[in-house]
């Protein structure tokens, strides 16, 4: 379970540190750095399992303006697999050439290292914490994401699987693709590549039913998923709506981002996943997300949300926001009583 992120100066954070619960409901202003939460994970996911560029992922202009230091740091704390892991990345800039490399990058399972990359070079540890081999590497990319899993390494190899399997979304319908080339299991941030996400949801039988049982009570006439063959590997997913087959990219945007809201929250449902939704109204209707967000947030026993604060270019900070009133936090939001802390 994810249990903490720390991130120094990037965008609007400065000093930030944020422990979670196994639900959590971010909320505040426009601008008060909850987007950069998942922003973050987003980034940390792609350097570390899709081998991306810190160049391209923490350009300089991320740095925080107000702020004179040429670092970056980040931790995330991730409980899972008998213990507790602690990553840590240090990201070092030359704001006259724009430039950014890995200063230095950590894994600590229960506070003994498994990696340890800096100056340079990477310092790799087995399982049981003896040192296993020492190699220079390039600060351009993760010395973590570069690993191949080992017999002696399980330990690192399961916390790259486990931040692949964070599901972090913003989802815009009229971005998404009707054809999927092949399977896979990260879903984009914008929901782009769902029909080839889907493709690999629907491998797991017991998930496919249950997600098309929740949607057929929330979705007005649908009655299941189906894929079209137009090429050896080329997929297209429709939507089968009443006695119509539709083309995914064919219904509408909020039918979309209804039917993918669903999906998602029945899918990591009982399995080992972070899901992270970022906005889940937009292209919503008022009446569609209310009954989303009450069992979301009620069904899964959120008893507390994270207010999300900044005034003007100072840094963001949360303060816990309890649902002390008896009423559940869904209908706190509803009367918009949320905004005042316990």
């Amino acid at each position: 379970m994810l249990q903490r992120i720390y991130i120094d100066n990037y965008k609007c954070c400065v000093n930030f540190d944020v422990k979670f619960d196994a639900v959590n409901l971010l909320l505040g202003d426009n601008g008060v750095g909850k987007s950069t939460i998942f922003e973050t994970l987003r980034k940390v996911q792609a350097l570390v399992g899709e081998g991306g560029e810190i160049v391209d992922l923490f350009p300089t202009d991320t740095l925080t303006r107000w702020q004179t230091s040429d670092h970056q740091r980040f931790e995330i704390e991730v409980d899972g697999n008998g213990g507790n892991y602690r990553y840590e990345l240090v990201i070092e800039h030359n704001r006259l050439k724009r430039l950014s490399q890995i200063h230095a990058e950590k894994l600590w399972f229960n506070n003994q290292l498994l990696i340890d990359f800096s100056g340079g070079n990477a310092q790799l540890y087995r399982d049981d914490h003896s040192e296993r081999s020492n190699f220079p590497f390039n600060g351009n990319r993760s010395a973590l994401g570069y690993l191949p899993a080992l017999d002696d390494n399980t330990k690192l190899t399961w916390f790259k699987n486990r931040l692949s399997r964070m599901l972090i979304i913003h989802i815009n319908p009229m971005s998404i693709e009707r054809h999927s080339e092949k399977e896979t299991n990260i879903l984009g941030t914008q929901g782009r590549n769902f029909a080839s996400w889907y493709r690999f949801v629907s491998q797991n039988q017991g998930k496919a039913f249950e997600i098309t049982n929740a949607l057929q009570k929330v979705v007005d006439g649908f009655k299941y998923f189906e894929f079209e063959a137009t090429g050896e590997n080329q997929r297209i997913l429709q939507v089968r709506i009443a006695n119509q087959k539709y083309r995914f990219d064919e219904v509408s945007d909020g039918q979309r981002a209804l039917i993918i809201l669903y999906t998602l929250m029945h899918f990591a449902q009982g399995q080992d996943y972070t899901l992270c939704i970022d906005e889940p109204e937009n292209f919503v209707s008022l009446p569609e997300i209310q009954p989303w967000l009450s069992q979301l947030i009620n069904y899964l026993a959120a008893s507390a949300g994270i207010w999300f604060e900044r005034s003007g270019d100072t840094p963001a900070r949360v303060n816990l926001v309890a649902a002390n009133s008896g009423l559940p936090i869904a209908e706190l939001i509803a009367r918009g009583w949320i905004h005042e802390p316990a």
